[in-house]
Parts: structure tokens; sequence; C-alpha cells
């Protein structure tokens, strides 16, 4: 089983939905979020103020779990919020879990 860190990048407005839909997802063990900004060349989407400082305030979601578990929550992501302007990175594990002084199996 291959695990994965799906990363959720949304608008503040979002966030509240966001993680309440996120905790009664059965197949989600616990998720981790932190407020971030985001810089770049989407004027449009910015406002004046946003403009003027050259970022924009974001809630950053992570997700730790199975590949496929991971996929079918994107789909249902994209069912639930269709026009909510997430954007998402699914990006492999190499080694996670517990520090504890013993070494991982």
């Amino acid at each position: 089983m291959q695990q994965a860190l799906l990363t959720l990048i949304v608008s503040l407005e979002l966030e509240e939905s966001l993680v309440d839909w996120l905790l009664e997802q059965d197949h989600v063990q616990g998720f981790t979020s932190i407020q971030v900004y985001g810089h770049g060349s989407g004027v449009s989407a910015m406002t004046v103020g946003e403009q003027v400082l050259g970022r924009q305030k974001r809630t950053q979601f992570m997700v730790h779990g199975e590949v496929s578990g991971l996929e079918r929550l994107l789909q249902d992501l994209r069912q639930e919020y269709p026009r909510a302007g997430l954007h998402y990175f699914l990006s492999p594990i190499i080694s996670a879990g517990p520090i504890t002084g013993e070494s991982p199996e």
C-alpha cells in the first residue's frame, strides 16, 4: 500500500466548510491545517489590497493516507466543491510515522 500526502489550498471563505466536510469522511483519519499565503500572477482573483501586498491569504490542508483513498477523496471533492477554486497536489511519501527511538520496519 503506497502512502501519499494530499495538500489542498483553499480560500479562507471555504476553510470552515472544508474542515467540517473532512471530519465527516470515514476514510480520513485526521488532517492538519495552517494559514499560508499564495503568490503569483493570477491578479484577476486578487482584491486590490491583495494586489498591493502581492499575496493572498489561504488555508492549506494536509491529509496523509493511502493513494487510493486520497484519489477517492479528490473525486469526492470535485463533486462537492466543483467551482470552489481548490488547488491540490498529491505527493508520494517515502517514510512516515512516529519518532520513538526505534527504526521503522
